[in-house]
C-alpha cells in the first residue's frame, strides 16, 4: 500500500464585524435602539431619520403629550426629525453610490465573503440616555408656568433614588418664600407624570397614584385601595387572614386584592426595570418598559403590531449639501471616498434594523400562533413553548431567536406589560396552580411544600420540595408557618 498525502478542505466560519453588528442590534432594548439611531444619524449625513411620535402603550399617533386613546401622559424623548408625510423609503441601488456590496443568508444573520468588512460599527458609541430628574422637569415644562421653574427644581432635586420626595411642601414653600398653594399645584402636576406614582411622599401615596391611573382605563380589583388605604402595613406581613376578618371578607378574596396590587403596582417608581439591584440612581442613566410588540384581538384572530416599524422612518441621501456630481466627480476623489463609504455604512445599517424588525415579527407570530390559549384565558394555559421550537419551525438559530425575544416586551390584550421570555417560561402556570392551592387552604392548617407537591404530583405535575419553596419564594409567599 502507498501512502498519498490528500487536500483536506477546512470549512472555517468566518465571523465579521457587520455580523456581529447585526446580531447586537437584534438583541437591543427599544430604549438601546433609540439611542443607536440617534447616535448613527448624527455621525453619517447620508442616514435621514424621520420619527412619528406614538403612544408607547397602544402606538396611537401623539401630537401633544397625552395619547387620546389611552390618555396616558407619554415620557418625551429626544425628536428626530418629524415629518409624517415622508412616507419609508426603501435603500435603493441607483447612481454611482448605490452599488450593494453586502450579502445575507436570510435571517439568520449570516454573511458570505463579500460583505467587503470594515471597522465599521455603530454600537461603539451609545450616548448617554436622558436621566430621569432631566425627563421629569423636560414634562414640568409643558404643564407649569416659567415662574414656577425654581419650584419644579426643588421638588425634582429632593426626590431619593426610590422616586419619593424627601422634604415636604411646607419646607420648599418656605426655602424659597413663595406660597404653599404654588408648590402644591407644581407637586400634583409632578404626580400625573410618568413613571406613574413619582413625587409620592411614602409608599402608600405611591401606589394609590398608580392605582388612580389604572382607573382611568379600567376598573380596579374592588379591595385594592381599602387594603392600600387601610392595611397596606399587615399586607406586607402576609397576613391575610387578620386582614379577612376586619373586612368580613373571604380570605381568597384579600389574597387576589394582594396579587393584583403585587402584580399591576410598583412599590419604586424611581427604580426602573425591577432589577435585582434596586440601588439606581434617580440621576443616572435609566430605561423605560414600553412594548415592542402589541397583541391585539382582531376580527380574524389575534393580530400583531411592532411599536419600532411605526415609529421610525429611513432614507438614504445620495446628495449633500454643496456637493453636486459634478463637484464629486472633478478631482475630488476624498469627497467620492467620504460619501461612498456613508452610503454604505447608512444601507447596511438600515437593513440590520429592517432584518430585526422582520425576525421579530417572525418569532412573535409562531408565539402568538402557539399561546392563543393563553392570550384568551389565562396563565393557566400557557403552552409549554421554548426558543428551541421556535428556531426550528422558522429554520433560525436558536441564538439568533434568543436574541430577538431578550430585552423585549409585549403588550397583552387585556392590558398586561409583560416581557416577551414570559412565553418560555413554563413555571408561570405551575407558580399560578400553587397560588390557587394556597388560597384555598384552610387558614388553621396551612399546606406544607411537601404536601404542595404531593398535590401537584397526584394531577399530573411531579415536582419536588425543593421546587415547590423555590418557586414560592419567587412569588413572595411566606411558608405554612408565616402564612398561619
Amino acid at each position: 500500500m502507498r501512502l498519498e498525502q490528500t487536500p483536506r478542505t477546512d470549512q472555517n466560519v468566518r465571523i465579521s464585524a457587520r455580523l456581529v453588528t447585526s446580531s447586537t442590534i437584534l438583541h437591543l432594548s427599544s430604549d438601546e435602539l433609540e439611542r443607536t439611531i440617534n447616535q448613527e444619524q448624527t455621525e453619517n449625513p447620508a442616514l435621514q431619520v424621520t420619527e412619528q411620535r406614538i403612544c408607547q402603550f397602544c402606538s396611537t399617533p401623539l401630537y401633544g403629550p397625552t395619547c387620546t386613546v389611552c390618555s396616558r401622559i407619554t415620557q418625551q424623548t429626544p425628536q428626530l426629525t418629524f415629518t409624517p408625510e415622508t412616507p419609508r423609503q426603501t435603500i435603493t441601488s441607483d447612481g454611482p453610490w448605490g452599488q450593494q456590496l453586502f450579502f445575507y443568508d436570510s435571517d439568520n444573520y449570516g454573511f458570505t465573503e463579500a460583505d467587503n468588512d470594515d471597522a465599521y460599527d455603530p454600537m461603539a458609541r451609545i450616548p448617554t440616555s436622558e436621566t430621569l430628574v432631566e425627563n421629569l422637569l423636560h414634562q414640568l415644562e409643558a404643564l407649569i408656568s416659567p415662574e414656577d421653574a425654581s419650584i419644579a427644581e426643588q421638588l425634582v432635586g429632593n426626590l431619593d433614588s426610590r422616586g419619593y420626595l424627601e422634604i415636604s411642601p411646607q419646607e420648599i414653600a418656605q426655602h424659597l418664600q413663595v406660597p404653599l398653594e404654588r408648590v402644591t399645584y407644581v407637586l400634583s402636576q409632578l404626580q400625573t407624570l410618568e413613571p406613574v406614582g413619582i413625587g409620592a411622599r411614602d409608599l402608600r401615596e405611591c401606589l394609590l397614584l398608580q392605582l388612580a391611573a389604572l382607573g382611568e382605563q379600567q376598573p380596579p380589583y374592588p379591595l385594592a385601595y381599602t387594603l392600600i388605604d387601610r392595611y397596606l402595613e399587615q399586607l406586607g406581613h402576609n397576613q391575610f387572614a387578620d386582614v379577612a376578618r376586619k373586612l368580613k371578607v373571604p380570605e381568597a378574596e384579600v389574597r387576589r386584592a394582594s396579587d393584583y396590587i403585587g402584580t399591576m403596582l410598583h412599590p419604586f417608581p424611581g427604580y426602573i426595570y425591577n432589577s435585582v439591584n434596586n440601588d439606581t440612581p434617580l440621576g443616572s442613566s435609566t430605561s423605560y418598559i414600553h412594548p415592542d410588540v402589541i397583541i391585539r384581538k382582531g376580527e380574524n384572530g389575534f393580530e400583531i403590531e411592532l411599536m419600532e416599524e411605526k415609529r421610525y422612518n429611513f432614507r438614504i441621501e445620495t446628495h449633500y449639501p454643496g456637493h453636486s456630481d459634478q463637484a464629486a466627480s472633478e478631482n475630488n476623489t476624498d469627497v467620492q471616498k467620504y460619501m461612498y463609504q456613508n452610503r454604505d455604512r447608512a444601507k447596511f445599517f438600515v437593513e440590520c434594523i429592517y432584518r430585526r424588525w422582520r425576525t421579530l415579527r417572525r418569532v412573535a407570530e409562531i408565539v402568538v400562533s402557539r399561546q392563543q390559549e393563553f392570550l384568551e384565558k389565562g396563565i393557566r394555559y400557557l403552552y409549554p413553548l421554548t426558543r428551541a421550537e421556535v428556531a426550528s419551525i422558522l429554520h433560525l438559530d436558536e441564538g439568533t431567536v434568543s436574541r430577538a425575544t431578550a430585552n423585549k416586551y409585549a403588550l397583552l390584550p387585556n392590558g398586561r406589560l409583560i416581557p416577551i421570555a414570559y412565553f418560555f417560561d413554563g413555571s408561570l402556570r405551575i407558580k399560578d396552580m400553587l397560588r390557587e392551592l394556597m388560597q384555598s387552604e384552610d387558614p388553621r392548617q396551612r399546606l406544607s411544600d411537601e404536601e404542595l407537591a404531593h398535590i401537584l404530583t397526584a394531577r399530573g405535575i411531579p415536582l419536588a420540595r425543593r421546587t415547590i419553596a423555590k418557586y414560592r419564594e419567587e412569588m413572595g409567599i411566606g411558608s405554612s408557618r408565616e402564612r398561619g
